[in-house]
């Protein structure tokens, strides 16, 4: 594909990069669109604004540090060999990814320690950031395909979703026919959150607020599923298998769980009382 986009004054701009701009961008404006359904005096708009950008914050960092975390085992079972490596390959090979379940933790860790300080409702917050993850999370997914990485098994191909990656692919062997897992996941995001769209304009546009955090919990669920099932299409052996599960699928079972009991926590919420009823 295309992991070197064009060059600016001698720098390389990359795929994978500018499509994690136009994800965060899209994001955005997702948020600033579906705030028009509730936010009329703006206050929600300004603590959006804030969240987002600690959510990124957080996010980045979770992402780089998941990978490191995981391999702790593998360093420490296999420390003969990694201190014979050079300094810059331990490096490369502890902390040359970044994961998107530890950009999904950091970022709601960071939310919930900002909301909480702030005394900022945190499920609403979840509900209004649960579509616009998704949509960002599709358009990286994009940048993935286009860099070269995060690829899938290999394929005939005839297959429709067969691709041949070039000599420059971030990791993936350059020649060979793998199945497209990056767009296939990324038209999956794209769905989810056209669903969690419609579900939120629903939900607060009748100002249900009894049902709040409930579009979150529908995203962890909707998204641990398609991941779940998308790691037995994975090829890249950089994800990391223990046992008869990936890393990503050990924690998919974990967010599908939790979603899924907060969200049957939410649904059985009694029907709050309008205010004239309690004065």
């Amino acid at each position: 594909m295309y992991p070197i986009l064009f060059e600016i004054f001698g720098r390389q701009i990359g795929t994978y990069g500018l499509f994690i701009a136009i994800g965060a961008l899209a994001a955005w404006l997702l948020i600033k669109l579906l705030l028009r359904t509730k936010d009329k005096g703006g206050k929600e708009t300004k603590d959006a604004t804030l969240v987002f950008l600690i959510c990124i914050c957080g996010g980045l960092i979770g992402a780089f540090l998941l990978r490191p975390i995981m391999r702790i085992p593998e360093i420490i079972i296999n420390w003969e060999v990694f201190r014979q490596l050079p300094v810059n390959v331990m490096f490369t090979i502890i902390f040359g990814e970044i994961v998107f379940y530890g950009g999904l933790i950091g970022g709601i860790i960071a939310m919930i320690i900002f909301c909480r300080g702030f005394k900022i409702q945190i499920p609403p917050m979840a509900d209004l950031f649960a579509p616009a993850l998704a949509l960002a999370h599709g358009f990286g997914r994009i940048g993935c395909f286009f860099g070269g990485c995060c690829y899938g098994v290999s394929v005939d191909h005839s297959h429709i979703f067969a691709v041949t990656f070039p000599q420059d692919a971030l990791t993936a062997s350059a020649g060979a026919t793998l199945l497209a897992t990056q767009l296939i996941e990324a038209a999956s995001l794209f769905i989810i959150a056209a669903v969690l769209s419609i579900v939120y304009k629903k939900i607060y546009r009748q100002e249900l607020s009894r049902y709040s955090g409930i579009i979150a919990c529908l995203y962890g669920a909707l998204y641990s599923i398609l991941r779940f099932v998308l790691e037995y299409y994975r090829g890249d052996a950089a994800r990391g298998i223990y046992g008869v599960f990936s890393t990503s699928q050990y924690i998919s079972i974990a967010l599908f769980i939790v979603s899924i009991v907060l969200g049957c926590i939410i649904l059985k919420r009694k029907k709050r009382p309008p205010v004239s009823s309690v004065l």
